[in-house]
């Protein structure tokens, strides 16, 4: 029964061409606070490709991500998902989570449990949450694989308190993989990865998107690493987006128009 849900969870949508829209944010404008911090903002996400989002700390890089992903609502504008719709009631939310997958900053693991057992929480709405019964085999072989394709196998049964930030990182981000997602998104997922993984982490990230279609969001802090990784690059700068065109593109002037005078490392 459980694997019967989860193979109907998980199941993805059939692949479509890559550079067909995936989201469309029509006009979103976000308060936080009091403060507005997006702005009348209007952007097309396509498919198979990987976007980075960059701008200086506060510009609303996270607060777009959240938007992507549902958990934040807009107070103007829509935001259409193909195959789903507009996400504008708690149905169509569901749809899109299901076939959403995050990476968060803080990481968001559980330090008791093992890196497989948190790797295997990405594909805790396969099964039911009070289910006394194990995880099944086919479901450990999915989370070991994960776990093997950012380079952690071998910590498979390590709880996650004695790893390193890096190392707990990249948990994370085998747990977003784990789910095979449609739309993939990651908050700096790799701010806490020592520089000789990063490259790395990014053929996996790569490999994902050429072989299943995955259509991936990053927030990166590092210009040349977006610059590098993704096919696209969307620049903020207060709370609304300046550049948004190919990474080849991204030259001293589109630098100039999201960071100032000098585009080094923002957050």
């Amino acid at each position: 029964m459980e694997r019967a849900m989860g193979e109907q969870v998980l199941r993805s949508l059939p692949i479509q061409p890559a550079g067909t829209p995936l989201v469309d944010l029509d006009g979103v404008t976000v308060r936080r606070g009091g403060a507005v911090v997006l702005r009348d903002l209007s952007l097309r996400i396509r498919r198979g490709r990987v976007t980075a989002l960059v701008g200086r700390s506060g510009v609303g890089k996270t607060t777009l991500l959240g938007v992507l992903n549902g958990l934040i609502r807009p107070v103007a504008g829509t935001v259409t998902v193909a195959g789903v719709g507009v996400l504008d009631d708690p149905a169509a939310l569901a749809r899109h989570r299901e076939r959403t997958a995050t990476v968060f900053q803080d990481h968001a693991l559980i330090d008791r449990l093992s890196a497989l057992d948190n790797v295997l929480l990405g594909l805790a709405d396969t099964r039911h949450p009070l289910s006394p019964l194990p995880w099944p085999a086919a479901q450990r072989r999915q989370a070991a694989e994960a776990l093997d394709a950012v380079g952690l196998l071998a910590h498979a049964g390590t709880r996650t308190a004695h790893l390193s930030g890096g190392e707990r990182q990249r948990v994370g981000i085998a747990r977003a993989l784990v789910r095979h997602p449609d739309l993939l998104l990651g908050d700096e997922p790799f701010a806490s990865v020592d520089p000789a993984l990063v490259a790395h982490l990014g053929r996996t990230v790569r490999r994902a998107v050429e072989s299943r279609g995955i259509t991936v969001v990053l927030v990166l802090h590092q210009i040349e690493t977006a610059v590098a990784l993704a096919d696209h690059i969307v620049g903020l700068a207060d709370g609304r987006v300046v550049y948004d065109g190919p990474a080849g593109g991204f030259d001293t002037a589109a630098r100039a128009a999201v960071f100032g005078a000098r585009p080094t490392l923002v957050d």
